[in-house]
């Protein structure tokens, strides 16, 4: 059974330890990032996920479609950004 490729983008293609490691330290960027207002670590943080995908790449897994798969990756960035932003405003009203 072929498996759907959104179910695939955020488990086959998101394995190994090094890219979790890296993925962990881009997505920490990116909390701290827009709860601090620091748009440079916002902007940073793809770049630091996006070294997961370029270490799996070089160590072989997924060379034959690593490159379609990229209008995905940034898609899902700009997801998680739009609800890390909504979710600071809301925590921060909150806190008023």
């Amino acid at each position: 059974m072929e498996q759907h490729f959104i179910v695939f983008f955020l488990d086959e293609f998101h394995r190994g330890a090094v890219n979790h490691v890296i993925h962990f330290i881009g997505f920490t960027l990116l909390g701290y990032g827009l709860g601090s207002r620091n748009w440079r670590l916002v902007i940073l943080s793809p770049l630091i996920m996006e070294m997961g995908h370029v270490f799996n790449y070089i160590t072989g897994a997924h060379q034959e479609i690593a490159l379609k798969i990229i209008p995905l990756q940034w898609l899902a960035w700009i997801i998680f950004v739009g609800l890390g932003y909504a979710l600071t405003k809301l925590f921060r009203k909150k806190m008023k």
